[in-house]
């Protein structure tokens, strides 16, 4: 009888260990794509970056993929040296759809020159995506970003802008 209780409890254990994991990893899963995201816009990877997006892909004005090539090529070919330093991410997951939260700071060209000598930041973003999960990837279905002040950063950012730029927030 005491063996049948061990075996019981360990999987217990086992099956929420296991149930946590998942959800952990999917959430880890759609941070590390986030975190390739930027990469990807760094190096100005037009094709990989609409490798994230899923068929039905909207933004926030409408716009679908192929609109939205046509605005990630504009900022491409407009700015150079492109920097984003990807400060808090948030992950909400339900089943194979989820919401990810995130504030980024972007700088370019001579405006990133002058981040590094005078300690200029650039401009902070926050962005919304909605994802879905399709086979055993997640893809961006949704997007919305908005311009924010530095003093509408989310307390987990600030934490990693004063780790970046230890002067800034002083």
């Amino acid at each position: 009888m005491e063996m049948a209780k061990k075996s019981v409890l360990i999987f217990l254990i086992l099956f929420c260990w296991g149930t946590a994991c998942q959800k952990r990893d999917d959430i880890q899963i759609i941070k590390e794509n986030l975190e390739s995201l930027v990469h990807m816009a760094e190096r100005k990877n037009l094709e990989k970056i609409i490798g994230q997006m899923s068929p039905d892909y909207l933004d926030f004005e409408g716009r679908n993929i192929s609109q939205t090539i046509e605005l990630i090529d504009y900022y491409f070919r407009h700015y150079s040296g492109i920097a984003i330093h990807l400060l808090d991410v948030s992950v909400l997951l339900t089943g194979n759809e989820a919401q990810a939260k995130t504030e980024v700071l972007l700088s370019s060209g001579p405006l990133e020159t002058l981040r590094r000598v005078a300690g200029f930041v650039g401009s902070f973003y926050r962005f919304d995506f909605r994802l879905k999960k399709i086979g055993q990837n997640w893809k961006i279905t949704y997007s919305k970003w908005e311009e924010i002040e530095a003093n509408s950063l989310r307390p987990s950012s600030r934490a990693i802008l004063k780790k970046l730029f230890p002067d800034f927030l002083n």
